[in-house]
């Protein structure tokens, strides 16, 4: 299975196989020794433990369980193809829809890469429900705009006019509430759809339209969703931000009718809901300030704070590492990144000039789910979708301009009038194919929207399509499955990990026996600790952060260390190359710590160029984490010590860098210790250039013993070879 995530998914499915229909609403597998709740909406786990039960005939063996859960978001991904083209249909043609659904099946990026094998994650699913949703928004309000429904329909029972746009409202009400019961961050949809109708009712008003039609198409949709949402799930936030988008609608349209009834100019509409909204934000702050605080908190995910940013999903889509940059945009969207914005320009005239509510809604989704996405690039798996409908609209615009439309409107070979025993059959012309103008206007047009729009995309998605990231490689897996079968069952019942668990009362902790133990790892590792291993990770997603973790490897002495690891009842560390190296920053910012703290970026000038590199301070080296697995918890006596001196100076883009000035190297730690001390200047430091070769002497470690090292290793230059994973066992005094 592809991620972390995914492997927690695939261990509520465990479970809730066993259970079917109570899912988990504890897990003692994670957060040890606390336990903790999973942080989910249950519709997902329901939909894909049901299919399996089904593919099983109520029986499924693991096999079953491991195939189906696999297969799952490729098919989610693969239906999410049909309510695209559909929307395309409806709000552009035909063309546009088709255009649109195969392309948004091949862009390359986090759609894609959330919906393929492996990826059992609820992310492809909200994509199809909220495409879903939209699909039959639209169509209601297209309906409900054409039909002029009313609330006199309503009254009269017109069902010849309710009928259509009440199914499709409805509809749209269900999908909701599906995807709001997929997602704990479903009210994301909740608020878009509730923005749309706000601006289209002002639209309305200001042109002097109907807006009954829109009070009752959301009414309806929101009415449904949260009676679905009540049914499963209470959380204040959740409530609030329905009730809310539930009561705002009818509010507009009460507002709407008095002031046309008062022959109030319309300009004065918007202006008048400013003043509601703020008095309205006003009145919530004096009943629950802290509700209201946590609404507008959820906002938070455009800014997310440092610890968020060690997670490479919730980097901004043009800030990805701090500076500007289009290298994630162009791999998640390529040429179709820039042409959505011409089509969601054009789309905007359009809707100045005709007041298109169904092209409204287009530009608002997009528009909103763009600037999640600016905030953080996981986004862009919902904003895949809304590219696929921008870039086939322009698609189509450019085959109409190369004559398609035409083309379509009359086609070759049928008369468009025949009179009645007057209709003789043409003959035959001769020399066959007949290249004319228009033909090759069209075949032009053909060429430039394949090239345009589908050719850069076709190599990347097979790249994509190709690759399983975020696996558990063979050295994780094959270490974890060691760990099962070398270690004590936690609860002493290798059965318990399937049985239905109960929860601990309010305020109490959950009581583990005197059995259980904890696995001390980075916080990604911990879902595959608990599904491949079936043993208890001290931290991982979803089971709540901790910062001792983070303190634990970055500790500068065993004693500290040692106190953190008893806290939280841990008997085994399993490290990997990673924590040491690429991953160590974010164990430094988890700790509380800076990344500078142990290790910083410095430049040499060579060739009259300046080369950056990586050094490495005493406090990197003394790290619980390096003495584990770079050096195995021994005794390190350095041979040498390098002491360099540098100078802080400012670059041309006005960044401040270091410059190493000298190297010096001493045949000993006290040597360089000394030559440091004799300098007036705090610019000479010991540091060191290798990761696995320490310029300070390190102590053995007493209580950790290496008890498994996995046969897949690591190339090192200038070192050999290490293993990419190993396990030690903590033994306390």
């Amino acid at each position: 299975f592809a991620g972390p995530d995914a492997y927690y998914h695939m261990r509520i499915v465990d479970n809730l196989v066993q259970n079917f229909p109570h899912r988990m609403t504890f897990d003692p597998y994670i957060h040890y020794p606390y336990g903790g709740t999973w942080a989910s909406m249950p519709f997902f786990d329901w939909l894909l433990a049901g299919i399996i039960l089904l593919v099983g005939l109520g029986s499924p063996t693991q096999q079953t369980v491991d195939i189906v859960g696999v297969y799952f978001p490729a098919v989610l991904g693969a239906l999410t193809v049909i309510p695209v083209y559909f929307i395309g249909k409806e709000v552009f043609n035909r063309w546009a829809g088709v255009i649109s659904a195969g392309l948004v099946a091949i862009l390359p990026g986090e759609f894609l890469g959330r919906s393929i094998l492996g990826f059992t994650d609820h992310h492809v699913a909200e994509v199809l429900f909220t495409t879903i949703t939209m699909l039959f928004l639209i169509l209601a309000v297209k309906t409900a705009r054409e039909r002029q429904w009313s609330f006199s329909h309503i009254m009269h029972r017109d069902w010849a006019v309710i009928t259509k746009p009440l199914i499709y409202s409805l509809l749209a009400g269900i999908f909701l509430g599906i995807y709001l019961i997929t997602w704990l961050g479903g009210p994301l949809f909740v608020f878009i759809i509730f923005t749309y109708f706000v601006i289209q009712f002002i639209i309305n008003h200001l042109r002097s339209e109907l807006t009954d039609y829109l009070c009752l198409i959301s009414a309806t949709s929101f009415l449904v969703a949260l009676i679905m949402v009540v049914s499963i799930f209470q959380g204040e936030f959740y409530l609030a931000s329905l009730v809310i988008a539930l009561l705002t609608p009818v509010l507009l349209s009460v507002v709407s009718r008095l002031m046309v009834s008062k022959q109030v100019k319309p300009v004065y509409y918007p202006l008048t809901l400013v003043g509601l909204a703020l008095a309205g934000i006003a009145f919530f702050y004096m009943i629950d300030p802290t509700l209201l605080g946590s609404i507008f908190s959820r906002f938070h995910i455009l800014t997310p704070g440092a610890i968020l940013m060690t997670i490479q999903e919730v980097h901004p889509l043009l800030f990805p590492y701090g500076d500007f940059s289009l290298s994630v945009a162009w791999g998640n969207f390529n040429t179709s990144f820039f042409l959505s914005f011409i089509s969601l320009g054009i789309l905007i005239y359009l809707i100045i000039k005709r007041g298109e509510a169904d092209k409204t809604l287009i530009v608002i989704w997009s528009l909103l789910i763009l600037a999640f996405t600016l905030g953080q690039r996981r986004f862009a798996y919902y904003f895949a979708v809304n590219v696929a409908l921008l870039t086939g609209y322009l698609s189509w615009l450019i085959l109409e301009f190369a004559g398609f439309k035409e083309a379509v409107a009359k086609p070759l070979g049928i008369p468009t009038k025949v009179k009645r025993g007057k209709a003789k059959p043409k003959k035959p012309q001769k020399g066959g194919f007949r290249l004319t103008a228009n033909r090759l206007y069209m075949a032009l047009g053909i060429i430039a929207v394949f090239f345009l729009v589908f050719f850069p995309n076709i190599s990347a998605a097979i790249n994509t399509a190709s690759q399983a990231p975020f696996v558990p490689d063979n050295a994780w897996y094959r270490s974890l499955l060691w760990l099962q079968e070398n270690s004590p069952e936690p609860f002493g019942d290798p059965d318990f990990y399937y049985e239905r668990y109960e929860p601990p009362p309010p305020g109490k902790r959950y009581q583990y026996p005197e059995s259980a133990y904890g696995v001390m790892a980075r916080w990604e590792y911990g879902h595959w600790i608990t599904r491949i291993a079936h043993r208890l990770p001290n931290h991982g997603p979803g089971g709540g952060w901790s910062p001792k973790i983070g303190r634990f490897f970055t500790a500068q002495d065993e004693a500290s260390a040692n106190e953190i690891i008893e806290q939280l009842d841990s008997r085994y560390v399993i490290i990997d190359y990673d924590t040491t190296t690429t991953k160590f920053y974010a164990g430094a910012i988890w700790a509380g710590s800076s990344p500078e703290e142990f290790l910083d970026t410095y430049y040499l000038p060579q060739d009259g160029k300046l080369v950056g590199g990586y050094l490495f301070y005493p406090e990197y080296y003394r790290s619980l984490a390096v003495r584990l697995y770079n050096f195995d918890g021994s005794e390190v006596t350095p041979q040498s010590s390098t002491v360099i001196s540098y100078e802080e100076k400012i670059s041309r883009d006005g960044e401040l860098y270091k410059e190493i000035t000298s190297l010096q190297s001493f045949p000993s730690y006290e040597e360089a210790k000394a030559y440091v001390a004799g300098k007036e200047s705090s610019n000479y430091i010991i540091a060191g250039t290798d990761p696995f070769i320490s310029p300070v002497p390190l102590e053995a470690l007493e209580h950790y013993k290496l008890i498994y090292s996995s046969d897949i290793y690591i190339m090192m230059p200038n070192f050999g070879v290490i293993p990419q994973v190993k396990i030690f066992e903590y033994i306390g005094d």
